[in-house]
């Protein structure tokens, strides 16, 4: 009769842990003592898996000491138990202690405890017991392998990546999708994108997480462009998205300015129901904002529902960079307020910082240093940063050198704010003041970051900085260049030479313009298919000098190329710019 009952008692906890109800399960336990039934190996386990579920550290510690008081200290199966729930519960420490003294201890064990120390962001100790299990040796199993090479991946550590890869090869995990999707992740995380292109392409079995994997991986090593052609791949492939493709795709659009591809995923994610997802949502209102499409952006905002910090950083983040009328400032503040007295969200620096902005580049320059004053936190660098570059824009240099006062009481080593302050003074045409302001950083032991713009050509990245003489192939890309030179002074296009003629002019595009996008260009053209886009970025601005010689070098070559500067996106064909000539610096 008593283990008829047990059996029963065990049942309908274990039912309860597994379908969640943790508390009802926890409630039958102390039932079950309480009538007499004693437990055995197959209860604590699911009871500890329930006190680790709710997470509840006190009621695992009593039911640890329940463990203790029958009998059941050197179970391995209840121990492991016992060390996944000190682990669900954040308590790594006690559970290596209970993992040191096992008597006998199996796969699971070793498993358990390493998965913890990963869980609980210490990858380090995670990796030496792993070692350690290998040398024993005890074998590891799937979810082990995919959790060290996710350890391998947070801590970017490419040479034990590429040794775990190696050991995974001489096992029978090499056949695991799982295994191949981390290795991906892995190697696309540490900057290995040709390394993950490799194991993508020797995936037999390509699921969602495999091209996500690979999608994310493009994006986030500035090959935008490889992320939406390996996204209409997957989709030819018959492959539905889930809410992390979709996400990803989203942000190459808003990289590459890809308004028609940024609709089309908006479509998807409606049809599939994928833009319920918060991460869909966010990044739609990112796309259409650096698109330009702030009335989209403000649509898919207001039709979030439980919209998270991001969102709120997101929408305010895009009225900043579209401030191209008064009513968006009007919106603006009113969703600042929104989110702070109906919200009860509390705006952070980066939240004030974008008011600034946004005030300050539609030239309300007193309203944006009056709302700094109303902060009720003190303004950090970047709020007064925010005011400088509002004063750049609107050529204010009195409450310039204010703002840039309040930066510099706080902050003299970042170079940012130097180039802001050195960029309106050369906007006003004071450059003795520029010269000033470079000697101050000089003083500092502070140098300009040169300008640099990269190139990607047949599947690698091609970096090229202002005055570069060390390339090997810079002899040949001058030669190009100084042919395009030449004909443009033929076709009467005004280009680089009639530039230098003036030295004030030449100076002041090099502080922050550098013109390395022409190298890069160069070198895409010479190392390229003919017709192939060309698809460059860059760190600094554009010049109105480098705009007229791409488009000039955009028809005559009739190739498309696209340059995504600090600030804007261009995109020439045929010898016109998406920017219609405005996106430039004069």
């Amino acid at each position: 009769m008593q283990e008829r009952n047990l059996f029963s008692w065990n049942v309908l906890v274990g039912g309860y842990a597994k379908a969640g109800f943790f508390d009802e399960a926890l409630d039958l336990y102390h039932r079950m003592l309480w009538v007499g039934v004693r437990p055995d190996v197959y209860t604590f386990p699911c009871v500890l898996r329930t006190c680790g579920g709710v997470p509840d550290l006190v009621r695992g510690k009593e039911i640890h000491g329940h463990v203790m008081r029958f009998g059941f200290e050197s179970d391995v199966d209840v121990v492991n138990a016992l060390i996944t729930m000190y682990v669900k519960c954040g308590d790594i420490k006690t559970a290596r202690l209970v993992f040191d003294k096992m008597p006998n201890r199996d796969r699971i064990s070793w498993n358990a405890m390493i998965a913890g120390y990963f869980e609980n962001g210490e990858c380090l100790e995670g990796l030496r017991l792993f070692c350690m299990m290998l040398e024993l040796p005890v074998n590891p199993d799937l979810m082990t392998m995919t959790s060290v090479i996710t350890a391998c991946e947070i801590l970017g550590d490419e040479r034990l990546g590429r040794e775990i890869h190696g050991y995974v090869m001489r096992t029978e995990f090499w056949r695991d999708p799982s295994v191949y999707n981390s290795l991906i992740q892995m190697y696309s995380s540490v900057g290995l994108i040709q390394e993950a292109e490799k194991v993508f392409s020797r995936t037999e079995h390509r699921d969602v997480v495999s091209w996500t994997a690979m999608i994310s991986g493009y994006e986030n090593s500035f090959l935008p462009h490889k992320a939406l052609e390996t996204y209409k791949m997957m989709e030819s492939e018959g492959i539905m998205p889930d809410e992390i493709t979709i996400a990803s795709a989203l942000c190459a659009c808003s990289c590459l300015g890809r308004l028609d591809s940024g609709i089309y995923l908006h479509e998807v994610a409606k049809k599939t129901g994928l833009i319920s997802y918060i991460i869909v949502s966010n990044t739609l209102i990112d796309m259409y904002a650096k698109c330009k499409c702030i009335d989209k952006a403000l649509e898919v905002f207001h039709s979030t529902r439980n919209k998270n910090i991001i969102s709120w950083t997101s929408i305010i983040l895009g009225l900043r960079i579209n401030n191209s009328r008064s009513g968006l400032v009007k919106e603006g503040l009113e969703i600042f307020d929104s989110m702070k007295y109906k919200y009860d969200i509390k705006p952070n620096l980066k939240h004030y910082a974008c008011m600034v902005d946004l005030l300050g580049r539609a030239g309300l320059l007193e309203d944006a240093y009056g709302f700094i004053q109303k902060m009720p936190i003190k303004p950090d660098p970047a709020v007064w940063g925010a005011l400088l570059n509002a004063c750049r824009i609107h050529h204010d240099v009195e409450l310039g050198e204010l703002a840039a006062a309040n930066i510099f009481r706080d902050d003299t080593r970042s170079v940012g704010y130097y180039i802001l302050l050195s960029n309106m003074y050369a906007d006003t045409g004071k450059w003795d003041s520029v010269a000033k302001v470079r000697r101050m950083m000089r003083e500092n032991g502070l140098v300009v970051d040169p300008g640099c713009s990269w190139v990607e050509v047949k599947g690698k990245v091609h970096a090229f900085l202002s005055d570069d003489n060390y390339h090997p192939q810079m002899k040949e890309l001058n030669g190009v260049l100084d042919r395009f030179y030449e004909k443009m002074k033929e076709a009467g296009v005004e280009g680089p030479e009639s530039n230098q003629l003036d030295v004030t002019e030449a100076s002041k595009a090099d502080i922050f313009c550098g013109h390395s996008e022409r190298l890069a260009i160069a070198f895409g053209l010479v190392n390229s298919a003919p017709g192939m886009p060309i698809w460059v970025t860059k760190n600094l601005y554009m010049c109105q000098s480098c705009h007229n010689t791409v488009k000039f070098i955009s028809k005559e070559v009739r190739r498309e190329i696209s340059v995504r500067d600090a600030e804007q996106f261009h995109h020439f064909k045929g010898g016109i710019c998406s920017c219609m000539d405005e996106g430039y610096r004069n």
